[in-house]
């Protein structure tokens, strides 16, 4: 089942924007722990406030990458079982049945991942950043996440 026409331009921005985050986060990786590790041997400057910039970057790397390789279906996955199933009732069930259990699956962490961005009250100790945006990108991610679940759940129940 294709996407309805008014969904593609959507997705495609989606898709853009969700690998420019990731590309940026591991950009400000590289260039901080690189100068934290130059730092250490050529002690310019203080970069104390770079570990809360680093655990930001980091936090939203791997959950906005995660939503990214999630859009199209290149996470990390074992093929032998579908493949040997392909074209079969048995290898639709199946597909069926993984998407739902991804589905159960992100929809918890989607919503600890809520619970937790909301408790979270206080600031970071140098920058006084809102500690809530570091726990954004999980329920963010979540969400969409199990929009392309439900995609994938609805290609394989037209199959």
């Amino acid at each position: 089942m294709e996407m309805k026409n008014y969904l593609i331009p959507f997705d495609r921005v989606l898709g853009k924007v969700l690998k420019k985050i990731t590309l940026w986060n591991f950009v400000a990786l590289l260039f901080l722990l690189s100068a934290v590790v130059f730092v250490r041997f050529v002690p310019l400057t203080s970069l104390g406030w770079s570990d809360e910039i680093v655990e930001w970057s980091f936090a939203w790397m791997i959950f906005v990458g995660t939503a990214a390789l999630w859009r199209d279906n290149e996470h990390f996955s074992v093929q032998w079982l579908p493949n040997k199933l392909k074209g079969k009732t048995t290898g639709r069930m199946l597909g069926i049945f993984v998407e739902i259990l991804s589905i159960f699956f992100l929809a918890v962490m989607t919503y600890y991942g809520s619970i937790l961005m909301i408790s979270a009250h206080d600031r970071s100790p140098i920058l006084e950043l809102p500690r809530h945006i570091w726990y954004l990108c999980i329920p963010l991610a979540g969400l969409i996440m199990i929009g392309y679940s439900l995609r994938n759940l609805l290609r394989h129940w037209k199959q």
